[in-house]
């Protein structure tokens, strides 16, 4: 037993070679070891760290006779549950024997490494509503966590949102498109599936009615009265891909949460990166009318890539004209930021006029004390449009 602990951590070790390699880092290889026992003893250690589970998932799980005896590396690893019904389930099956093949090893570990800046505060936000943590595994189905995916019928974003769907969650115009914010649309996504719950009391059909919509998910159930979500799959009353929705999340969180017990190394140490990474913390700042981020990053010193990072809803890459919109910044630099936009005569605040019978754009710009040229900007027109009664304009404010 002590031999198959030893090379099982040399395993560990030898794949965290070929990881340094893949980034042109030192090999491991190269460095000057420590004794073999006192390198098994750290691994131990590190090993224990990782297999820790949260605690709404240390319960364990039945193992699965027919993978223990196809996949298990360490005998003595333990199998925990993931948090919902159906782990041993024929359609979860499935889809874990495609996740443990070659192909959906390295697809996965990828997508888990893909996740790091975003999942962290899906995490959070779960905890904080006390919410199942299989959650944080759902935008996997979702979207590969690509928070620009877009599917063949349109669905956006790294939780897959309709634009039928978006509200009154999300908000879409010609400037912006909130689906493709990762925190905005984590936030829309977490309360659609509570409010789901509410409807549901079970997390199975939640769930479900996320892929498939809660209107149809009620229909179903009244003809179908105190069935579960595995009745109803087993007996053909879902939708093919809400079918297959749910044990392909279970199956996803098995093999991810349980890669020791499934000897997949490369997949738990992917999952246990997210160790390291906080979550994305940013304040914000409000601009008024339309500015480039090229000109924002001049302005502010900000990199450019850390400004498109944190407002990855902007789809022409600048604020949008005729409002006032609410700009992220990194942590710590709003007060800079302020002013420094202040100094350049880009407003920080604003307030609505309704036009009235008699204004002109020369008219209002002079009671404000502004130029005429500061209204257009922040409107998005031209000195010679022709204003329209209870037309409303954005007046920036230059304090």
């Amino acid at each position: 037993m002590v031999h198959k602990k030893k090379a099982f951590l040399l395993s560990i070790l030898a794949f965290t070679q070929i990881k340094l390699f893949s980034q042109n880092l030192e090999p491991v290889a190269d460095l000057e070891l420590p004794p073999l026992q006192e390198m098994v003893e750290d691994l131990t250690q590190t090993l224990q760290k990782a297999a820790e589970v949260l605690p709404e998932q240390k319960q364990e799980a039945e193992p699965d006779e027919e993978y223990t005896k196809i996949y298990t590396v360490v005998p003595e690893a333990k199998r925990y549950s993931v948090g919902l019904s159906g782990m041993n389930h024929s359609l979860t099956k499935k889809f874990r024997t495609q996740y443990l093949k070659d192909t959906g090893k390295a697809q996965l570990t990828a997508i888990l490494y893909d996740s790091l800046p975003y999942r962290p505060y899906i995490r959070q936000q779960l905890k904080a509503k006390k919410m199942p943590m299989i959650i944080q595994y759902l935008p996997i189905i979702e979207s590969n966590y690509k928070i620009r995916a877009v599917s063949r019928t349109g669905a956006t974003g790294l939780w897959q949102f309709m634009t039928n769907s978006m509200s009154p969650f999300l908000k879409k115009n010609t400037w912006y498109d909130e689906r493709l914010d990762p925190w905005k649309e984590t936030d829309a996504a977490l309360n659609k599936l509570l409010d789901n719950y509410k409807m549901f009391h079970n997390w199975e059909l939640s769930l479900a009615a996320y892929n498939m919509g809660a209107g149809a998910m009620t229909r179903i159930l009244k003809k179908h009265p105190g069935k579960d979500f595995w009745y109803l799959a087993e007996h053909g009353y879902l939708p093919a891909q809400t079918r297959d929705y749910v044990p392909k999340l279970i199956a996803v969180a098995d093999v991810i949460e349980n890669a020791e017990y499934y000897g997949v190394l490369e997949i738990g140490i992917a999952d246990k990166a997210i160790e390291t990474h906080a979550v994305e913390k940013y304040e914000y700042v409000t601009v008024v009318g339309m500015i480039s981020l090229e000109q924002i990053s001049k302005l502010t010193g900000i990199e450019r890539s850390v400004l498109d990072f944190l407002n990855p809803s902007l789809l022409k890459k600048c604020t949008p004209a005729g409002e006032k919109y609410s700009l992220r910044v990194p942590s710590g630099t709003s007060e800079k930021v302020a002013e420094a936009l202040k100094k350049a005569d880009v407003a920080t605040d604003a307030l609505i006029y309704i036009v009235k019978k008699g204004d002109s754009l020369w008219s209002i710009s002079r009671s404000y004390g502004l130029t005429v040229d500061d209204l257009c900007r922040a409107n998005n027109i031209k000195e010679i449009s022709i204003l329209r009664i209870n037309q409303k304009l954005v007046i920036p404010v230059f304090k």
